[in-house]
């Protein structure tokens, strides 16, 4: 049994590696490295980013600051006023609830927006700290334990274990920290956060989306073969390239019949 697990690892290993090479063509310009910030900033950035692309993620953590003076004005706002800042997002409720619960979390266990306290204790200590924190995600939880304790932990939220499932890394259906348990060993330490936004940028395409809920309405647990995956993503980028082509082809050949009418009224008036 071991010899067979020793056989099957390298696989695998080998089969992500290609995935991340074909995904990083695709995503490059879209991957974010992570930015080193102080605990309360990273939990808020994590409600932020949790099922969304860092574009988004980023959109959402600068808006705070353009809508409300400072934390103390966001903690006392409604769930209306903050889901302004998630505007467009389809958890913006979600969000501005986590946002607030975190805000008055911190604010009435510390009396200031400063959870640096968390970094003093132990690993197990500041999860169990993290988990206090009422409504807090586990993908919110996962993401600061890595970026802010520095754990070996690979921060999955829901739309990112499904793109895995799809890619044969995953099962559809279970939790992300299940998906996420079966792949630690298998992901290198060193190559976790460029796996973690590769598989973001994926798990966000619109594209793939589309495909994830077509599937589920045919099949509520697809299976698919990591094997497979690559060439899926080719088929997937291939016809991500060809609805670019056929909508800019779109574009010029309605702007020439615009000209067109445009030319031919003019010169309607001048007879």
């Amino acid at each position: 049994m071991a010899a067979a697990k020793q056989t099957k690892a390298p696989g695998r290993q080998d089969s992500i590696r290609r995935i991340l090479e074909s995904l990083e063509k695709r995503y490059r310009a879209d991957f974010r490295v992570p930015e080193e910030q102080p605990v309360l900033e990273t939990l808020i950035y994590a409600i932020c980013l949790e099922d969304c692309t860092f574009a988004e993620a980023e959109t959402y953590y600068q808006r705070i600051g353009t809508l409300f003076h400072d934390f103390n004005e966001a903690r006392v706002s409604s769930i209306t006023e903050l889901s302004q800042v998630f505007v467009k997002s389809p958890f913006a409720e979600w969000k501005a609830f986590r946002f607030r619960h975190l805000l008055t979390h911190v604010f009435e266990s510390f009396y200031e927006f400063n959870f640096e306290s968390l970094l003093r204790k132990s690993n197990e200590h500041a999860n169990r700290l993290l988990g206090r924190i009422p409504e807090l995600s586990q993908f919110a939880r996962n993401y600061t334990m890595r970026h802010c304790v520095g754990i070996n932990l690979l921060p999955l939220d829901d739309r990112m274990r499904d793109a895995l499932a799809w890619l044969g890394l995953g099962t559809a259906g279970q939790t992300p920290q299940r998906t996420a348990s079966a792949l630690k060993s298998i992901v290198r330490k060193n190559e976790a956060d460029r796996f973690c936004g590769l598989v973001r940028c994926l798990a966000n395409d619109p594209l793939l989306i589309r495909v994830l809920d077509s599937e589920k309405e045919e099949d509520p647990r697809p299976v698919h073969e990591v094997t497979t995956a690559v060439e899926r993503l080719e088929i997937l980028f291939t016809e991500t390239a060809r609805r670019k082509r056929k909508s800019t082809a779109g574009g010029k050949t309605a702007a020439k019949k615009t000209a067109k009418k445009t030319a031919a009224k003019k010169t309607a008036k001048k007879t």
